[in-house]
């Protein structure tokens, strides 16, 4: 969805967004109905969170700073998943569905991105423009996927729904 901005290559050398300490594990994608059978069939871990599954990441001690890879992750190829296959959350990332203090729903972005380094705002907005109904489609069909505004977070747009 984003390699007019974000080439593949530079996300296959990252890796940023396959990687969760404890206090990022809300960030793992709520999957879609098919995305979720698709894994289950496959054996891959899932968890319940927020009313949908999600992937199940592996902690081996209580430290908060300790890291878990996404179940998916091959650390030589990166995902392991076909690129259309892939939860739609992280097909989208580092752009994410959320929703404001009043309830709007909002497209955002997450700056610390390193991929992110020469693309400037205009070019996200106007990304964003072009993937609104996508994004207006996706957010229906999978509402857990709409996480609250975080700080982390930097708002592009409000998408009327």
């Amino acid at each position: 969805m984003l390699t007019s901005l974000l080439p593949l290559s530079t996300c296959a050398a990252c890796r940023l967004c396959c990687n969760f300490s404890r206090p990022s594990a809300w960030e793992t994608p709520a999957l879609e109905p098919e995305v979720e059978a698709r894994l289950r069939e496959r054996g891959v871990p899932l968890v319940e969170r927020d009313g949908a599954a999600t992937l199940a990441l592996h902690f081996a001690s209580d430290d908060p700073q300790e890291c878990a890879d996404c179940p998916l992750l091959d650390k030589r190829s990166g995902c392991r998943l076909p690129r259309e296959e892939r939860p739609f959350e992280c097909r989208l990332w580092p752009l994410r569905l959320m929703r404001g203090e009043s309830g709007e729903l909002l497209l955002a972005c997450y700056r610390g991105c390193p991929g992110l380094a020469g693309v400037s705002r205009e070019q996200l907005v106007e990304l964003a423009d072009e993937l609104k109904p996508l994004l207006l489609e996706h957010a229906k069909r999978c509402p857990a996927s709409v996480r609250p505004l975080h700080m982390n977070y930097e708002v592009l747009c409000e998408l009327a729904e």
